[in-house]
C-alpha cells in the first residue's frame, strides 16, 4: 500500500492534467483553511489542542513510560518499538517520522485544511513530547495510575477532537483503508490494539498488559465523554394514539416545541404520528407524567443526545462559528 501512494504520488505531479486538478482542488482546500484561520473557533479548538498534546505527552513520559503500559493507536505502536531504540531517537522523533508515510498514504483523502490541521497537531505533540521528556507523576499504584492517566489524556483528546483537531496518526490510514478495502475503521484500530496489548504481556507481562488494557479502556470513555459531554439533554420519541392531546398536555406543558414523523405500524399496518422533542434531564421525570396522564399507552423512547444546536439550546455562535450576513 505504501509504495503504491508513493508511486501514486509522484505520478500526480508529474502528470500535467493531474497537476491542473491538482492545483484547481488546492486553490479550493487553501480559500477554505486561510477562511477558518480567521475564525474563534478555529484558534480555540487550536488552544485546546496543544492543551491536550500536553496533557497526552505528560502521561505518556510520566506513566506510560515508567509503568510500561502501552497506549491505543500510534502512540501505542512507537511505544512498542522504543525500548529497542530508545538509545538512539528519542519518543518524539519515532512518533513524527511514523507519520509521514501515513501523510504519504492518505494525503488524496483529506481535505487541506484537515491535513494542516493534523500537522499542527503533530508538531504540538512532538514539542510536548520533548518537553515532558524526564516529567515523574509520583503514583506508585499501576492501578491508579492507569486510571489517572487514561482520564486526564482522554478528556483533553475528546476535547479538542470534539472542536476538529487532529495529530494524524491511525485515524488517517483507518479512513483509507476504510475507503479502499472495506474494512470499518473501527475494526482497524481493535486490531491494532489487540496487537499492541498481546505485545505488552509478550515483552513484559500480563498484569501489565492488563493496566494497559484498564488504561485503553478509561482513556476511550472519558475520550468520549470529552466529545459529547455529560450530556443533560435526551431525545424523546413518542408514539401515540392521541397525538394532538399529548403535543397539548405534555409538551406545551414544558414548553417544549416538537415535530411530527408520519410513519407506519409494522404489525398492524395503521398509520399513525410520531412526535420527536429534545428535552432536558431535569424534565424528564415530569414528561412522563403528564404523558402517563393522557395516554397511559403511550409508547416513549428516550435517548441520550450529545450537541443540539438550536432555538431555547446551543446557538451557532455559542459553537464558534461566525454569524453569516444575510
Amino acid at each position: 500500500m505504501f509504495e503504491q501512494a508513493v508511486i501514486l504520488f509522484f505520478f500526480d505531479f508529474l502528470s500535467a492534467k493531474s497537476v491542473g486538478k491538482f492545483m484547481n482542488q488546492f486553490k479550493v482546500d487553501f480559500k477554505e483553511f486561510k477562511q477558518a484561520l480567521f475564525t474563534w473557533k478555529y484558534w480555540r479548538m487550536l488552544a485546546a489542542l496543544a492543551l491536550g498534546c500536553f496533557t497526552f505527552s505528560s502521561v505518556v513520559n510520566g506513566i506510560l513510560l515508567p509503568h510500561h503500559f502501552f497506549a491505543g493507536g500510534l502512540t501505542g505502536l512507537g511505544l512498542l518499538f522504543y525500548d529497542s531504540i530508545k538509545e538512539f531517537i528519542p519518543f518524539s522523533l519515532l512518533y513524527a517520522l511514523m507519520n509521514i508515510p501515513i501523510f504519504i498514504i492518505g494525503y488524496r483523502e483529506f481535505s487541506l485544511k484537515f491535513i494542516m490541521t493534523s500537522l499542527i497537531g503533530i508538531s504540538f505533540y512532538t514539542i510536548s513530547l520533548g518537553m515532558t521528556e524526564g516529567i515523574l507523576i509520583s503514583i506508585s499504584d499501576p492501578m491508579l495510575s492507569a486510571i489517572f492517566g487514561g482520564v486526564i489524556a482522554g478528556f483533553t483528546t475528546g476535547f479538542y477532537l470534539n472542536l476538529g483537531g487532529s495529530v494524524g496518526g491511525l485515524d488517517i490510514i483507518g479512513t483509507v483503508i476504510k475507503k479502499r478495502l472495506a474494512i470499518p475503521i473501527g475494526t482497524v484500530f481493535n486490531m491494532v490494539n489487540f496487537v499492541i496489548i498481546s505485545s505488552n504481556a509478550y515483552l513484559y507481562d500480563l498484569e501489565t498488559a492488563l493496566f494497559t488494557g484498564v488504561f485503553m479502556y478509561v482513556f476511550s470513555w472519558s475520550m468520549q465523554k470529552g466529545q459529547i459531554g455529560f450530556s443533560q439533554r435526551k431525545s424523546i420519541f413518542i408514539i401515540s394514539s392521541k397525538p394532538e392531546e399529548v403535543a397539548e398536555n405534555v409538551l406545551k406543558k414544558l414548553d417544549r416545541g416538537f415535530t411530527y414523523f408520519h410513519a407506519s405500524g409494522g404489525h398492524a399496518k395503521e398509520e399513525k404520528r410520531v412526535i420527536y422533542t429534545v428535552i432536558n434531564l431535569l424534565e424528564l421525570g415530569r414528561l412522563k407524567e403528564y404523558l402517563f396522564n393522557t395516554d397511559p399507552d403511550a409508547f416513549i423512547s428516550v435517548q441520550d443526545t450529545g450537541d443540539v444546536i438550536g432555538k431555547r439550546f446551543l446557538t451557532w455562535e455559542d459553537e464558534g462559528f461566525r454569524k453569516r450576513n444575510k
